[in-house]
């Protein structure tokens, strides 16, 4: 009888446990998407750049001083102008001839990466662990991403490139909340890995919402964890996203837990269908040079 009273006794307490843990998860969501969190602002320079990129009055020369305002960051535009990627006959030396080199779109897509990979650094050991795993997965998938749209026929490149940057841009209030006003989760990784999970792509759809991105991207973030959205007929930004983030999930334990790619109505759209031994696309095989030279870029931006 003892026995019995006991394991009643522990399986109140668990369950006690369980629902003040989701308690506590779900305030931390809750505070973020009422506004009573602090949400992180688009850093000023991001803006700027974002802004003159639709501003058809705005020429290079004015990208480039927007750039030069941010020395740290001018000198990574320069360095990847100069990178294997765009490969020059001469060497780029100053922030208008490397903007003009590389084009707005992957400026903009540097400036992003530069100014968001800074956002991802807490002080605490735990939250900055899993901030920087989770930045350089974004910057894995938005590599993948971007190689994928050149064979898809129809979507930019840029833009994927982009949008699966911004894949896990939930994570950074969520992290923010945690950090200020819940240290007893910030100390247990497995805690913290919990809310980001149940939360992230819900606070990712309202936080993009919030900066003034387009539907495109809030598709992207609403359907981040949709392995088997169909979508429309035609593939379509979320589409590549999902197929780069599956495709970043090779050689790690969580493909397991995947769909099979051939299963996915995204693949099933996609023009190149065809698999390698690998179980990847062929063509990440054909363009693997180039994708490494784009992680190399992005990663760099981010950690420098």
């Amino acid at each position: 009888m003892n026995t019995e009273n006991n394991a009643r006794s522990l399986a109140k307490r668990i369950m006690s446990k369980r629902r003040s843990e989701d308690g506590i998860y779900h305030q931390v969501y809750k505070k973020v998407v009422s506004h009573e969190a602090r949400l992180p602002s688009l850093p000023d320079v991001a803006q700027k750049v974002r802004h003159a990129i639709t501003n058809d009055n705005v020429g290079i020369k004015e990208m480039a001083r927007i750039i030069q305002a941010d020395p740290s960051l001018a000198a990574r535009i320069i360095r990847s102008a100069n990178s294997p990627l765009y490969r020059s006959a001469r060497p780029f030396n100053n922030v208008a001839d490397a903007v003009k080199r590389m084009g707005t779109q992957v400026t903009r897509n540097l400036v992003y990466s530069h100014s968001l990979g800074a956002l991802f650094n807490f002080r605490q050991v735990v939250l900055r662990d899993i901030a920087n795993e989770l930045w350089q997965n974004s910057v894995q998938t938005a590599a993948i991403a971007s190689v994928l749209a050149v064979y898809s026929h129809g979507i930019s490149a840029d833009k994927a490139l982009l949008a699966a940057l911004m894949q896990d841009i939930g994570v950074l209030p969520l992290l923010v909340e945690i950090s200020e006003h819940f240290p007893e989760i910030a100390k247990e990784p497995g805690e913290v890995k919990k809310v980001l999970e149940a939360y992230k792509s819900k606070v990712g759809f309202h936080l993009l919402k919030v900066w003034g991105f387009e539907e495109e991207f809030l598709e992207v973030a609403r359907s981040r964890d949709d392995w088997m959205r169909a979508g429309s007929e035609k593939l379509d930004l979320a589409d590549i996203v999902l197929l780069a983030r599956w495709h970043a999930c090779i050689g790690t334990r969580r493909l397991g837990s995947l769909p099979r790619v051939v299963d996915m109505p995204a693949y099933r759209k996609f023009p190149v269908n065809k698999l390698s031994p690998e179980q990847s696309l062929q063509v990440l095989e054909f363009a693997g040079e180039q994708l490494k030279e784009i992680t190399d870029m992005l990663g760099y931006a981010a950690l420098h």
